[in-house]
């Protein structure tokens, strides 16, 4: 008879087959400039490097878009589902299987022009009514820090909250921030950018099960693209 451990070796190796011969779906949310959908296709700084991380390591894949939670749900919980760009952070850190950083971004507090805030320090601003993407890093970041945040499903929804003064701050990295504000046309209401509050690593995060040298393969993928100058060239906006 078959050892439990032989059969369930099979059943992993099958698996992992499975992956290889269907490939990883890549999902990625509505996150201009780093990714988006343009005339029915993915694009976007991210969607490019990652496109290019799978190329190089000669992993099949697929894109596909999906809200931010939903993503992270499905990371959570598939063996062949990764998504991206999500911020790396000690709260979620364990949950994943990473390869990083694809981007390096800056989140800020963004108020509204009219606006005579002050903020020193990310304290300041805790009892203010503050506006963030669904799921994404910064609005984790801030409901731990004992803030309360209106989550939207798309930037467009909290630049439009902002300038409305449904929320008092906006909180999104500096250049997604610029990116809607100049689509908006907005430009004569642009937001003040408060306060810096933190720094963050744009991450492909996979699910935990990924075998070890998928990661291995695309970590060291990116690792050649930052080294010879691709990435640098793909995030000079």
């Amino acid at each position: 008879m078959m050892k439990v451990s032989s059969i369930l070796g099979s059943l992993l190796a099958c698996t992992a087959g499975y992956v290889q011969a269907a490939g990883y779906v890549l999902e990625y949310y509505e996150n201009p400039p780093f990714a988006q959908t343009e005339a029915g296709k993915p694009a976007g700084v991210a969607v490019s490097i990652v496109t290019q991380m799978f190329e190089r390591a000669k992993l099949p894949f697929k894109l596909e878009a999906a809200p931010l939670a939903r993503g992270m749900a499905d990371a959570k919980s598939k063996p062949d589902i990764c998504v991206f760009p999500v911020q790396r952070a000690q709260s979620n850190e364990a949950d994943y299987s990473w390869v990083s950083p694809i981007l390096i971004t800056t989140s800020g507090l963004f108020t509204h022009p009219d606006s005579k805030e002050q903020f020193i320090t990310l304290a300041d601003a805790r009892k203010l009514r503050v506006g963030a993407l669904r799921g994404s890093g910064d609005a984790e970041y801030l409901k731990s820090f004992g803030f309360t945040v209106d989550e939207a499903n798309a930037q467009e929804q909290n630049l439009e909250k902002l300038l409305g003064k449904r929320i008092d701050i906006w909180a999104t990295d500096v250049l997604s921030a610029n990116y809607f504000v100049k689509k908006s046309n907005n430009k004569d209401r642009a937001p003040r950018e408060a306060l810096d509050f933190r720094r963050s690593l744009g991450s492909l995060a996979c699910n935990v099960k990924m075998p070890k040298a998928d990661v291995a393969k695309l970590q060291g993928s990116l690792d050649a693209m930052i080294k010879d100058g691709t990435v640098g060239k793909l995030t000079a906006f």
